[in-house]
């Protein structure tokens, strides 16, 4: 069985500027471009019949509705002009069409979001052929995020132009990222109008016939990453605490200062919950309307904590406090600080739910690189055999984005028992009243060394002590055979992973590509498993003590009730010959007979003789 190292979304929240800003959606470009293109300026205010019309689209990520820019012009940018998305990345592989519009009398075409074809705002221009094309690479003479439609030349191409984001082949809004990799864009660009050609925005006696529009997506990119005691796999004897790990990198956009005056659509508000046309003036700050981490903890599981950590870029791990940085509810009802996250009920799923407050945003959203942990404390019931898998999931919402979420991959949890038939040794009559105890080596089980409840191992002294003591609450892990002959040993820890170099965790030398892959195949007869070695420490009345250890592999399916992996045999005792024979018991009595006769002799003569 295979576990994915992490699981890594990069999802685009693609917002049309237009919408944004109230305005058209040209917002300001990127130096990836070496210079400002050129383009077909014309200061004579009326259409000519030679100039070529298009629309080049410049398709860019950023990382928060704070990054959107400047209100665009249609004009070509600068680079160096562009300092609110220096250094953002164009977005390879985004398809787009468009089509030619004819509005319907006295309608003046602003918002294709709000005035549609099925309205009867606008009809589609049928001389008009739809195009269609993606953005390009950078390879094979195209321009990375850039594509250029070209409508046509003279006054036959002027009008009104739809531009519309479309889904690709397989119906998915996508692009392509840096390493080539196809990522889903969550919320297409909002459609707009263009005109051409269009009047100059700052000079309205001149025209522009290639207009140049810059809408952009934000990119959210999270990695989530399950572990269970820092790896992919875990084994401990049952009924001992453990812990899994819900990392999370945090997408941006979290939290950000209004760089300018602006209005973010359908912004829902993280303290009230309701959705508005959110205006902030400049500096304002802009949370996300919300981000939050749930985990089901398995019915088996009993969960005795659960914390919460910001680990900074430089790996720093700071505890968050309930009720301030964040608030948390298990199974719906909310746990307030300082009590704790705990459920030690077993049978059911414990639903936890950690809620980032505007104060916690702030403290995460101003480090470009922080991670939030909520680590879960948990333990099982002490017989508890067989695999725990665990997967958290989380869900947000981004000022001018669209709810996205992301679950992750599932580590697991691993332990296994294991039966003893106790018998005579005609194998049919079982024996009852046998104790054994394990050891996890033949030479602890040579050295009456024995595995204990917190899965350590313990020498037993001759006088019923252990050296060293066992801790409080700790005792010996032993079974004593029943009526039925049968004893048992659950919740053992077994072994998931090569070991190749001795030191407890996982080799380092598997290919990274591989790193969290188990080398045992659980589910085939060298899966994940692990040897103990039995000895018997007390027979039964009137058989003799099983000898040596037996060792017994036990995996994950060693403890079915109707499997017997360790037949324990036991002899009778012997009947020994009494320790003396007759003839010298008869000698002893003949002996004993004459003292007695003697003694009682000397006395009658003694007695006779002091009467004379």
């Amino acid at each position: 069985m295979k576990n994915k190292r992490k699981w890594i979304s990069k999802a685009a929240l693609s917002l049309g500027v237009l919408t944004m800003l109230g305005g058209v959606g040209l917002g300001a470009g990127s130096s990836v471009y070496a210079a400002k293109p050129d383009q077909n300026i014309s200061g004579n205010s009326t259409s000519d019949n030679t100039s070529k019309r298009s629309i080049t689209i410049w398709k860019y990520e950023i990382n928060s509705s704070a990054e959107l820019g400047e209100r665009g012009d249609g004009e070509s940018l600068d680079p160096a002009s562009a300092p609110d998305l220096t250094g953002k990345k164009l977005m390879a592989g985004v398809n787009f069409e468009i089509v030619k519009v004819t509005p319907k009398e006295g309608v003046s075409l602003t918002d294709p979001l709000s005035q549609t074809e099925a309205n009867g705002d606008y009809t589609i221009d049928s001389k008009f052929t739809k195009q269609t094309d993606v953005t390009g690479d950078g390879t094979g003479g195209t321009t990375l995020g850039a594509l250029t439609f070209d409508v046509g030349t003279g006054k036959a191409a002027d009008g009104i132009y739809l531009v519309r984001e479309i889904p690709d082949s397989n119906g998915e809004y996508t692009y392509t990222d840096e390493n080539g990799d196809t990522k889903k864009i969550t919320k297409p660009m909002d459609p707009f109008f263009v005109h051409l050609p269009q009047t100059k925005r700052d000079d309205t006696g001149k025209l522009i016939y290639d207009v140049h529009v810059y809408p952009k997506n934000i990119v959210t990119d999270t990695e989530l990453d399950k572990t269970i005691e820092g790896g992919k796999g875990y084994s401990i004897k049952a009924g001992n605490s453990f812990k899994w790990e819900a990392t999370t990198k945090l997408p941006d956009g979290l939290y950000a200062l209004a760089p300018r005056e602006m209005t973010i659509p359908n912004y829902v508000d993280p303290d009230t919950g309701v959705a508005s046309d959110k205006k902030f003036a400049a500096g304002d700050e802009i949370y996300a309307s919300y981000f939050r981490v749930s985990d089901s903890i398995d019915e088996n599981l009993l969960l005795e904590d659960a914390e919460v950590y910001a680990i900074a870029s430089d790996g720093s791990k700071v505890k968050l406090t309930n009720g301030t940085e964040y608030t948390v509810t298990l199974d719906g009802t909310t746990i307030s600080n300082p009590n704790k996250v705990e459920d030690l009920t077993e049978g059911s799923k414990k639903n936890v739910v950690v809620s980032l407050t505007k104060a916690g945003m702030k403290k995460l959203g101003e480090d470009a690189d922080t991670h939030l942990q909520v680590v879960y404390k948990v333990n099982t019931n002490k017989d508890f055999n067989g695999t725990i898998s665990n997967q958290y999931r989380i869900d947000y919402l981004l000022p001018g984005g669209t709810p996205d979420e992301g679950t992750s991959d599932v580590p697991e949890s691993y332990s296994g028992g294991f039966d003893i038939l106790k018998t005579e040794e005609d194998k049919t009559s079982t024996l009852e009243g046998a104790e054994f105890h394990i050891a996890t080596s033949e030479a602890d089980a040579n050295a009456k060394k024995y595995l204990a409840s917190d899965g350590k191992s313990y020498t037993l002294n001759d006088d019923g002590t252990s050296t060293p003591a066992l801790p409080t609450g700790v005792t010996y892990v032993k079974a004593t055979s029943g009526s039925d002959g049968k004893a048992e040993f659950n919740g053992l820890e077994l072994d998931w992973f090569t070991d190749s170099n001795g030191n407890g965790k996982q080799d380092p030398t598997i290919p990274a590509e591989a790193t969290w892959d188990k080398v045992y195949d659980k589910d085939a007869g060298t899966g994940i498993h692990r040897k103990y070695w039995v000895v018997e420490t007390k027979a039964p009345d009137g058989y003799e003590l099983l000898r040596d250890p037996q060792e017994v592999t036990v995996t994950l399916s060693t403890a079915d009730d109707a499997l017997v992996e360790v037949p324990v045999i036991n002899k009778k005792k012997t009947d020994l010959p009494f320790t003396g024979g007759a003839g010298m018991t008869l000698m002893i009595v003949i002996a004993l007979g004459a003292i007695v006769v003697g003694t009682a002799t000397m006395a009658i003569e003694k007695k006779r003789r002091q009467s004379v």
